[in-house]
């Protein structure tokens, strides 16, 4: 990677890191170094595509256009090889939402082969088969609620009159192949013999055949596939007739499927026809959580954070409106002692965040540092009003940005943070960032890493990530057709949590670097989203817990649990939780190893 890097940057990309392997070489994710725009980079080996091949994909890159086909927009040279420079799809493949347990719509997915299909009719009225149709090269990008399909791969799409077995062979995937492709012939209907196989399986939750390549063959010539009768009959005659053997009896072209298609959704809209999700979920059965006998609070506070002292001894810190508490809590111990000290501040205290041996508290119009190794309680007083902050990991600088909202840009104010020991803490004059033309509704600011910072904002139904040097340059921005609300780090470097706007029970998992953001739909409406030591834990307002992979899939589901007004970490298996009842506050731990869950720590 070091390599292709060192040529890209030659180039007006910037690599921004691997996305995936295409048949014919890697595949990145880069960003254009004058406008920011994301492309995808397409590394294509001298060895694996030489040059007529490469000028053959190249020319039918180039002659197809069509919302529903990832476009070729440049050509980058290289000592290895070429490299295509294509649209890029933040949403992943076909494949990825497939295996996760997002349910989909009757009529999502109907979209979804409809918008396919659409594409295909445009490539075969220029005389060009895909061969090689599959979930993994159907990419998504994110809309508000749902996704757009896009193929990609027409790299051994060839025009088929040329399509010979001398020339072309077996090319394609064995699970999607029509049976005349196992006799080298390439005709347009076999690409949507591999799109009835694409239905077959967003409708079954698998393939109709399965086995080794040979029994594949032998299926795909000879086995009659079976739907089960909770696919509605309308959807069952499309793919049976889609995965006709003979090409007679199949569809003639994308266009009279997309039209069956669509006289189906035509029904749905009627109401003749039930919108019910597809495939068929076994999701984990609901168990009740075990109690989690709650530690009554001397005071009514809320847990704001926790700082360790030593291997024994934690400082919890919580507050009640203006007035900060400290708590000395040895591990092990069931019952929190009092407070050895705290101070009143002027303001409402916002948000805690934590630092190396110390944090930062957040109120309307001040930060306030709180530093073990300078005495416990110092306080710096921010030189600007704010409600919005982010430190650095190490501490070094923080960034805040202005409280008010609305179209007019803001500044992002960088401040140097030194806090040497045996020495005042000193913050530096502030460097000014502001961001470019109507930048929208707030939604955060975030440390990206200890040299870069990021400004989330929302611009009616999409987002917009606004990146800026810890040096106060402005980087650029990056976007997606979602409206974000909430972001939450995670300990993968540059991937945080997001709930979605309208959308109550999604998730969105968004990677910064290289930029990727998927969606899972989940069976609750999480309030709380945090990270544990064994995937992503959502919980609802009525104390209904899921515990969700990085693949979307649901390993374990809680019922009963209470519903916390703040949370903070205290080991990646155990979170604090502050409960507010009519007795006062409250505290309970809440612990992955104690909740019967089926799971090994």
């Amino acid at each position: 990677m070091a390599s292709l890097t060192r040529q890209i940057r030659r180039s007006h990309y910037r690599l921004l890191g691997l996305v995936g392997h295409g048949q014919f070489g890697r595949v990145y994710c880069a960003a254009h170094r004058t406008t920011g725009e994301l492309v995808a980079i397409k590394d294509l080996h001298k060895d694996r595509f030489p040059t007529h091949k490469f000028l053959r994909e190249l020319r039918f890159l180039l002659s197809l256009e069509h919302p529903n086909i990832v476009t070729c927009h440049a050509l980058e040279h290289s000592d290895n090889g070429r490299q295509l420079v294509l649209d890029y799809c933040e949403g992943g493949t076909l494949r990825s939402l497939m295996e996760s347990d997002t349910p989909l719509s009757l009529a999502e997915i109907i979209g979804f082969v409809a918008d396919i299909l659409g594409a295909l009719d445009q490539a075969h009225h220029h005389g060009i088969v895909h061969c090689d149709i599959k979930p993994e090269n159907i990419l998504l990008q994110l809309t508000p609620g749902g996704w757009v399909t896009r193929i990609s791969d027409f790299g051994i799409a060839r025009l088929s009159q040329e399509a010979k077995a001398a020339d072309i062979g077996q090319t394609g995937s064995p699970a999607y192949m029509a049976p005349e492709r196992f006799y080298n012939q390439h005709p347009a209907a076999s690409d949507l013999y591999a799109v009835g196989v694409i239905l077959y399986e967003l409708l079954v939750g698998h393939r109709p055949f399965s086995g080794t390549p040979m029994e594949l063959m032998v299926a795909h010539l000879n086995q009659r596939p079976a739907l089960p009768s909770s696919v509605p009959e309308p959807m069952q005659r499309i793919v049976l007739k889609a995965l006709q053997k003979l090409l007679p009896k199949r569809f003639k072209t994308a266009r009279e499927m997309q039209r069956e298609l669509w006289q189906v959704s035509q029904q749905l809209r009627q109401g003749t026809l039930e919108n019910t999700p597809f495939p068929p979920r076994s999701l984990p059965p609901t168990v009740m959580a075990p109690p989690m006998p709650p530690v009554a609070m001397p005071h009514p506070v809320t847990v704001m954070g926790m700082v360790a002292l030593d291997q024994h001894t934690q400082l919890l810190i919580a507050c009640d409106q203006h007035h900060v508490w400290f708590y000395h809590w040895p591990q092990g111990e069931t019952h929190v002692p009092g407070p050895t000290q705290g101070f009143t501040l002027p303001h409402p205290i916002r948000r805690f965040i934590p630092l190396p041996q110390g944090g930062m508290l957040v109120t309307d119009s001040s930060l306030h540092l709180l530093s073990m190794a300078h005495g416990l309680g110092r306080v710096t007083e921010s030189p600007d009003t704010t409600v919005a902050a982010a430190v650095a990991p190490s501490g070094r600088w923080f960034a805040t940005y202005p409280s008010q909202s609305g179209d007019e840009p803001g500044t992002l104010l960088i401040h140097r943070l030194t806090m040497a020991m045996g020495q005042p803490v000193t913050v530096g004059a502030p460097r000014s960032v502001t961001l470019p033309g109507q930048v929208g509704i707030f939604v955060d600011l975030l440390a990206l890493d200890d040299r870069h910072g990021m400004v989330v904002m929302r611009q009616g139904r999409s987002t917009q990530i606004h990146i800026i040097s810890r040096r106060g340059t402005y980087l650029g921005s990056e976007g997606v057709q979602v409206p974000c609300d909430r972001l939450i780090a995670t300990a993968r470097p540059y991937r945080y949590l997001a709930l979605e706007v309208d959308q109550p029970q999604s998730v969105l998992v968004l990677d910064v670097k290289p930029f990727r953001m998927v969606r899972y739909r989940v069976p609750i409406q999480p309030q709380w989203v945090f990270e544990t030591a064994v995937g992503y834990g959502l919980l609802s307002s009525e104390g209904e817990f899921c515990l969700l992979n990085d693949e979307g899939q649901i390993l374990n589901r809680l019922s009963g649990l209470p519903c916390p007004t703040a949370m903070v970490p205290m080991s990646p298996t155990q979170y604090l939780w502050s409960l507010s009842t009519d007795q006062g506050s409250q505290l309970c731990t809440f612990d992955l190893a104690k909740m019967d869950l089926d799971l090994l720590f």
